[in-house]
Parts: C-alpha cells; sequence; structure tokens
C-alpha cells in the first residue's frame, strides 16, 4: 500500500473517471470507463440495462474498479461483487450530476432502462 488517506479521499472525490472491469462469459474482461461516486464505503455507477456490462454483471457480478491520478502517479483499485439497484436511479444518480456536470442539475434526462451498480469492495489497493 502506498499514499495517504488524503490521497485517497482526495482522488475519489475528485471528477476523475474509473475503469470498470468485468468478465465476459468467453474471452478477456469487459473494461468501460464511468463516472463514479465514492461514499467512503461504497462506489456507484450509472449503466442501462442493454450495455454489455450490466448483462455481464447480471451473470457474474465480480468486478474490478480502478480510479488513476496521471499527474500524482497514483491509483486506487476496488474489488468485490456489484449488486444491481434496479429501482430508484434518478435519486440515487442526481449526486453523479451534481459531480460531474453540476449546470445540468436541474432537469436530468434520464432513460428509463438506467440502473445503478453499486460495488463495496472487498479490497481497496493503493498505489504509486
Amino acid at each position: 500500500m502506498s499514499g495517504s488517506e488524503d490521497d485517497v479521499k482526495q482522488l475519489l472525490a475528485g471528477t476523475n473517471h474509473a475503469v470498470v472491469g468485468v468478465n465476459r462469459a468467453t474471452g478477456p474482461p469487459q473494461l468501460t470507463v464511468v463516472w463514479f461516486l465514492w461514499d467512503g464505503d461504497t462506489f456507484r455507477f450509472s449503466t442501462t440495462r442493454s450495455r454489455a456490462k450490466y448483462l455481464n454483471l447480471k451473470r457474474d457480478p465480480s468486478i474490478s474498479l480502478l480510479i488513476d491520478d496521471f499527474e500524482k502517479k497514483f491509483y486506487v483499485v476496488a474489488y468485490g461483487r456489484a449488486r444491481l439497484i434496479e429501482e430508484g436511479h434518478d435519486a440515487l444518480a442526481r449526486p453523479l450530476l451534481e459531480k460531474y456536470l453540476p449546470e445540468r442539475t436541474t432537469d436530468p434526462q434520464w432513460t428509463p432502462d438506467r440502473v445503478i451498480v453499486e460495488l463495496r469492495p472487498d479490497r481497496l489497493i493503493t498505489g504509486r
């Protein structure tokens, strides 16, 4: 482990993107870039039911997230099992807009097939 608790908090509070890795049924892992929220215990991000990541997580909830700060040469990796939250997307996703697009929080145009993916990491690794 490297990096202070403050380094981790700053990285996870910032508007960095996370790279999400999930297991495909066959072949290499699927990787996707997402906006994310971290509340100190749980990562959350939004996706749609038609995306491969959703379908892969329905089949196998194993998930990895990588958040990188290129300038500070510091990263956080989280591992665990995802939970798909099928109801209440808009209320749970509003903080995503507040974090990444604060100017659009008044009237978000969410599609009805959106869900929240939640990860309470089994393991959190930091490095430089």
